[in-house]
């Protein structure tokens, strides 16, 4: 019941928030620009699968920063070198499911890939 508290307890570095047994909220330990940190939502309702999201954090602070995510940006995006467990949504969310929970950490460390190069994408603009 408590897997998805022991995973996400053992990500270095990332402030932990439970909720609960099987939900978590975690903050990275760097910024992605303006002291914003970013933020996912953990879900594993059976403690094995797992469902991991910035609820759109990184896309709404590009957009407040005047970069919207077009269909090109976002594949070009989700084609980025290296980043196999996360990807992004169609509306521009971070997001990663799988049936293996202990994938969690690679997915945590995709979603942060992909969250500095959407940052990086910004600062092409």
């Amino acid at each position: 019941m408590y897997k998805v508290a022991k995973a996400v307890s053992t990500i270095p570095g990332w402030d932990v928030l439970l909720l609960g047994a099987q939900r978590a909220k975690i903050i990275s330990p760097f910024d992605l620009g303006d002291g914003e940190h970013l933020r996912l939502k953990i879900v594993s309702m059976d403690g094995v699968s797992f469902k991991l999201s910035d609820s759109f954090q990184v896309a709404c602070y590009l957009a407040n920063r005047g970069l919207s995510l077009t269909r090109d940006c976002l594949q070009e995006l989700n084609n980025t070198y290296g980043i196999t467990y996360a990807s992004l949504d169609s509306d521009g969310a971070i997001i990663a499911e799988h049936n293996d929970l202990n994938l969690l950490h690679d997915a945590i460390f995709d979603a942060a890939k992909l969250a500095l190069a959407m940052v990086f994408e910004l600062n092409k603009h």
